[in-house]
């Protein structure tokens, strides 16, 4: 299923909008998009301790709607993470994520659940998108890209892929607040 951006109604709206996170396939780079990863391009030597800055809590906008995220500090060279979209002050979807290292480098495995809890999506619900580029303020995964801008701020750009062929970049820009 692809989100095309068609007018739908409410039940319709909540699973395109669930399919749409599962299309994650972009880089960030400030406030303009940088050269996207070459998928199945080899993956740069990279740990856990390369992308902590990403650790905290933070909330912003995206898919027109609230967006919080929260990363947990690094724990055994993995890092969790925890995602929820809200819309209308309703809950749409929730995301469970994982940076973990893998294969001397990084590996971001994303489950997306429903409101209700059950998982959706192909391979029991888990994606998996490796690091493609690194930088001191990005990680760049082949499915996921996340920036840092100044102290408090992360920007995220998901690529959406629409039925029609059409892609186009969903941009998420989050603060941090406090736990």
């Amino acid at each position: 299923m692809r989100y095309d951006g068609a007018a739908v109604s409410g039940g319709q709206k909540m699973r395109a909008m669930l399919s749409l996170s599962l299309l994650l396939c972009s880089a960030v780079a400030g406030a303009q998009s940088a050269p996207s990863p070459i998928p199945g391009a080899v993956s740069p030597l990279a740990t856990i301790a390369d992308i902590a800055w990403m650790a905290g809590q933070r909330e912003g906008e995206g898919l027109g709607g609230l967006s919080i995220e929260t990363i947990s500090p690094p724990v055994a060279g993995q890092m969790a993470g925890h995602f929820q979209q809200i819309e209308d002050g309703k809950l749409r979807f929730y995301e469970l994520y994982q940076f973990v290292e893998a294969r001397g480098s990084l590996l971001l495995r994303i489950r997306h659940f429903g409101t209700d809890l059950k998982s959706w999506g192909q391979n029991d619900g888990i994606e998996e998108f490796p690091l493609r580029r690194l930088d001191k303020d990005g990680a760049y995964f082949e499915g996921l890209s996340m920036r840092r801008v100044g102290a408090d701020g992360l920007e995220t750009i998901v690529l959406i892929k629409h039925k029609d062929g059409r892609r186009e970049d969903a941009m998420f820009r989050f603060r941090r607040k406090p736990l």
